[in-house]
């Protein structure tokens, strides 16, 4: 078994801070040939069995500690990110501004054509750790990397990555024994092992729910502008369901009677009865609709938009908008309730909102970076998961915030652009619905 990565939660910027002046024309010759050089031993998407994994193409050269250095952004996978880092430092020697020793592999003070050699041997390779010794998992839907990474809660280390074609979706089961993640060619249902257990082809990217009791799942399709309706007991698409334009999220009440589906482009809320199949109603936002949550009663609903700094309120006993929260800057983005569902918390203009449900009053902010992403509260709700965007602190990542004393704790790089977070409870004998 490799050792784990021993890689503490927190600011990991592996980016260099300065060019060197005048750097040769050879380097740029030299570079692109190490592009070329890798992009025809780029890594695959391969199904193995039932089991989705990364497999890399060429022979693995490395030792265990030697394979884990070539990470260089600690996401689990060595590839093109790895690379773009590489290439940053590479022709540069001890003192140079260019200069990163994590680049420097064989540690003879430079980055040279001997470091390339040991780095495109595992280049494609996955990074194995031992499964975790912790109490939750996190799972986060990662769009523009392509994959769903997998990190436990103790230790913040990716454990796991499961590649996908462009996944928008995320859901988990109430007994967390069966994992869903829509992307853009289908709908696939994962077990705890994260084998695949069955697929189902689609046609679009899309958000899902699954119904109280979770014999039907419904899936938007962004593209088509339909909604599915889909048995997954016998794994089959059992209705289409026409909506508005780009429907890019969706809400279900708790008792299962109607659905709220996001559609962007019209700027709406188309309402659908779920007895019927039918659109009901249609709520006019009068922005662009990010994400919607019902609070757990099923009496009203919030809405972020992307183009107005506001929360819509909507009452789902009429079907209307009813107010509006004030938020930060010009738009809101990540959206979770507390598990108690007394508290709204919401991402907006590099903040984390704290939203009273009973008043729809903020009730205290806190800075997380420039920019935030989804977001997700842990099932105990001692703790939020924001994606976000911070320029000083490695671009990208992911941010967690101790809600008890309200205070982050650190942050983690390895995620581009968080587009929903889902947990599970890794202990067997507990469960915790999502």
């Amino acid at each position: 078994m490799r050792p784990r990565r021993q890689v503490e939660i927190g600011l990991r910027s592996h980016r260099t801070t300065a060019r060197r002046e005048g750097a040769p024309r050879q380097k740029w010759v030299q570079l692109l040939l190490l592009g070329l050089f890798l992009a025809f031993s780029s890594p695959g998407i391969l199904w193995s069995g039932e089991r989705v994994h990364w497999q890399a193409q060429g022979p693995v050269r490395w030792q265990a500690e030697t394979l884990d250095a070539a990470d260089f952004n600690r996401d689990g996978l060595i590839g093109f990110a790895d690379f773009l880092l590489f290439v940053s430092s590479y022709n540069s020697r001890s003192g140079d501004a260019t200069f990163n020793s994590l680049m420097d592999l064989n540690s003879d003070g430079s980055v040279d054509f001997s470091d390339f050699v040991s780095f495109s041997g595992v280049y494609g390779s996955r990074v194995a750790v031992q499964s975790p010794d912790a109490e939750f998992a996190v799972y986060v839907v990662n769009p523009a990397d392509g994959n769903v990474p997998v990190f436990d809660t103790n230790s913040h280390l990716i454990y796991d990555v499961l590649p996908f074609r462009g996944p928008t979706g995320l859901r988990i089961s109430k007994d967390e024994n069966l994992i869903y993640v829509s992307e853009g060619f289908g709908l696939f249902v994962l077990d705890p092992q994260h084998e695949v257990v069955y697929s189902i082809p689609t046609n679009s990217q899309g958000r899902l729910v699954l119904s109280p009791n979770e014999q039907i799942v419904y899936l938007t399709q962004e593209k088509l502008d339909v909604l599915l309706v889909i048995d997954p007991a016998a794994r089959v698409v059992t209705d289409t369901i026409r909506v508005g334009e780009v429907p890019v999220d969706i809400g279900i009440t708790p008792d299962g009677k109607k659905l709220y589906v996001v559609n962007a482009f019209s700027r709406n809320i188309s309402v659908v009865d779920t007895d019927t199949r039918q659109v009901t109603g249609t709520i006019e936002i009068g922005a662009i609709p990010g994400e919607i949550k019902v609070t757990r009663d099923g009496l009203r609903a919030y809405v972020t938009n992307l183009d107005r700094g506001v929360i819509s309120v909507l009452d789902l006993v009429r079907d209307r908008v009813v107010g509006a929260i004030q938020v930060p800057g010009d738009a809101s983005r990540g959206m979770a309730f507390s598990p108690d569902g007394e508290t709204l918390y919401v991402g907006s203009q590099g903040l984390l909102l704290s939203v009273s449900v009973s008043r729809n009053l903020i009730s205290r902010s806190l800075k997380v970076g420039d920019g935030t992403a989804a977001l997700g509260i842990l099932p105990d709700g001692s703790r939020a998961y924001v994606g976000t965007v911070d320029i000083q602190r490695g671009g990208a990542g992911m941010t967690v915030v101790d809600l008890d004393n309200w205070q982050v704790m650190g942050r983690m790089l390895g995620v581009s652009f968080a587009a929903q977070v889902g947990f599970r409870r890794l202990s067997t004998d507990q469960v915790v619905a999502q």
